[in-house]
């Protein structure tokens, strides 16, 4: 075997190469270019069958046409995908984008501020958010969503700038101020609540219902973008919420503190449950101190609805009650005004009045078995003498102590504006034998003339009643709102009311009544409480009876002061507590030995303030 030196790669092996490809050289010199010849494909033909099959596999024409065809139709799907994201679905899918770029908050408006007469606060707005969690709405303090701030809780972006409702006197004025809850999805729907949205708080009862509009503001809102984690890197636009309009009550908030304790301290003593007030200036109308015992939390409402004597009712504008004595004021009008009496009508005191079988006795004999003799209208006022009023009613017949009460606001609602206000009942004929299928029988009468039987009042209808006496027959709405004012101060507008009279009620009437009243209060009178009371005054007791079976009554005293120049009409109601001499009138002095003390201020610091009977008042 021949050895090569160098190996196979030197000329040698070299000439062997060329013999083995000679046809390769003796194409190319017949070809004049070479690469013309690569080109052709002849070499590959006929040279080597693999490059035979593929270069006929590359240069098909219908493979050409088959990647052509995939080609395109590759592309108009990329250009047809391409369309529908930036055409079809560019609107949805920039607001995507912008959604985890851009955020829309809402700024909830703050609820308008209410004061009293004095400008006091008596419900405010405190900083608070609210998360919004899709449908779920939740309300976060200030502290809280400072917490969630710190820590970085991810749901910190979902907190909306919100205002939580503050009452700095709660409970003891809750029958004012009423309190807030949702909107209810019923409400969403109602035309009225168009402008509210899930989740917003909506005035109940009180004053936070009936100037609902007025209170609330309107929202505003603030776009910002965000980052990739939810932070806030720039305000984009802002409205700021507009603050709803503030309210100023005619209450005199330190005389409702007053009236609540002193109300509390007599129903806790008489071993009562439950009580009523209301203080009014009679020339005016302006509602001074509103109280309804007892009362509940604002901030817990599901609690008020579960208790026991119906905290939630407001029972100055809805409770009625045999109103007693106190609608001989009624009886005594309807006597003057129907011309069967007058200033020098007597009825002697028998001491018991007889129909048939029954007997309807005076209070004086049945207590004490004393007469009271001869008997007219200031004494029969001053003596709350049964006697008298049993005659009277005898000879006016119950038509017109019907129409009277009516004529005076009983029976029909008086117009206050907070909502809930019932009405009691005038009872007559039509009336008794649609509401019990009886007919009206004498002894009807005579109840219904000491405001036994079927009459029925409000504290509110009782209030009217005397209100009107104190200002002689001049008869004013009464109402809570004072005026309006903005966010700034400025007075928007101021609640003005019209008085109305009767004329068919003649002045000398009125005075009769009035001088009846006063008497009340001095010795001999049944308002024991007010006989050495330096100021003078005006009322009417009463000791209602119900039908309880241990023979409780209710106890009233409603009342005015001061006498020649009425400031105040008060009328006190204990449930229950007995006799209104002694449990409804001391409420009644005590109030207004505060209301008429030119140290107010030291008297509501001593909260166990009871001032002597002596003691000096106005110097």
């Amino acid at each position: 075997m021949k050895k090569f030196r160098f190996g196979k790669a030197f000329p040698g092996q070299l000439n062997k190469a060329s013999f083995k490809f000679g046809h390769f050289h003796k194409q190319r010199k017949e070809s004049e270019n070479w690469h013309d010849l690569l080109l052709s494909g002849q070499f590959a033909k006929d040279t080597n069958p693999y490059f035979e099959s593929a270069a006929s596999s590359m240069l098909s024409p219908w493979r050409k046409l088959v990647f052509l065809v995939m080609l395109i139709i590759a592309f108009s799907i990329l250009l047809i995908r391409l369309f529908v994201l930036q055409i079809i679905e560019g609107k949805n899918n920039r607001d995507l984008a912008d959604s985890n770029r851009i955020q829309i908050k809402i700024i909830h408006a703050p609820r308008g501020v209410i004061y009293d007469r004095n400008g006091k606060i008596v419900a405010q707005n405190e900083p608070a958010f609210r998360l919004v969690e899709g449908a779920r709405i939740t309300r976060v303090s200030r502290d809280e969503a400072l917490k969630m701030e710190v820590k970085g809780d991810p749901n910190f972006k979902n907190l909306e700038i919100d205002n939580a409702r503050t009452y700095p006197q709660a409970a003891k004025m809750v029958h004012i101020l009423g309190y807030l809850s949702e909107i209810t999805g019923d409400e969403l729907k109602d035309p009225d609540y168009k402008n509210y949205k899930s989740g917003d708080l909506v005035g109940r009862s009180g004053v936070e219902e009936t100037y609902e509009k007025l209170l609330r503001g309107a929202d505003g809102g603030e776009i910002i973008e965000v980052d990739a984690q939810g932070k806030k890197i720039r305000t984009l636009r802002k409205n700021d919420a507009i603050p709803g309009q503030n309210l100023y009550l005619t209450i005199d908030a330190d005389l409702q503190m007053i009236a609540y304790d002193r109300l509390e301290e007599a129903i806790k003593k008489a071993g009562a449950c439950c009580g009523a007030l209301i203080g009014v200036e009679p020339l005016s109308g302006q509602v001074l101190t509103l109280v309804s015992y007892p009362a509940f939390n604002p901030y817990d409402i599901s609690a008020a609805l579960g208790s026991q004597n119906a905290p939630i009712l407001n029972r100055v504008v809805a409770g009625t009650y045999p109103p007693g004595s106190t609608f001989k004021i009624v009886s005594a009008l309807a006597g003057l005004f129907s011309g069967k009496i007058n200033e020098q009508t007597v009825f002697e005191d028998t001491g018991v009045v007889t129909l048939g079988s029954f007997s309807f006795s005076n209070w004086y004999f049945t207590q004490y078995g004393k007469l009271e003799g001869a008997v007219g209208i200031a004494k029969a006022l001053k003596r709350s003498n049964d006697t008298f009023f049993y005659r009277l009613g005898q000879v006016v017949g119950e038509e017109v102590l019907a129409s009277t009460a009516r004529k005076l606001g009983m029976g029909q609602k008086i117009g206050i504006d907070i909502p809930g206000e019932d009405v009691g009942v005038v009872p007559d004929k039509d009336w008794k034998i649609k509401n019990t299928g009886e007919v009206w029988y004498p002894g009807d009468t005579l109840h219904m003339s000491i405001g036994q039987g079927f009459v029925l009042a409000t504290p509110l209808e009782i209030s009217n009643l005397v209100s009107q006496v104190a200002a002689e027959g001049k008869q004013f709405p009464p109402h809570l709102g004072l005026k309006i004012t903005n966010n700034v101060g400025h007075v928007i507008k101021e609640f003005r009311f019209n008085e109305s009279i009767s004329k068919e009620f003649k002045p000398r009437y009125w005075k009769l009544v009035k001088d009846g009243l006063a008497g009340v209060t001095k010795e001999g009178g049944t308002a024991w409480p007010f006989f050495t009371f330096p100021i003078p005054t005006a009322g009417k007791t009463g000791t209602a009876e119900y039908g309880d079976v241990k023979g409780k009554t209710h106890a009233w005293y409603t009342s005015f002061a001061p006498l020649d120049d009425p400031k105040i009409a008060l009328t006190v109601l204990v449930e229950s507590g007995g006799e209104g001499s002694s449990v409804a009138a001391p409420v009644a002095k005590e109030i207004y030995r505060w209301f008429f003390s030119p140290d107010k201020t030291n008297l509501i610091k001593d909260t166990n303030y009871v001032a002597s009977d002596s003691a000096k008042l106005g110097e």
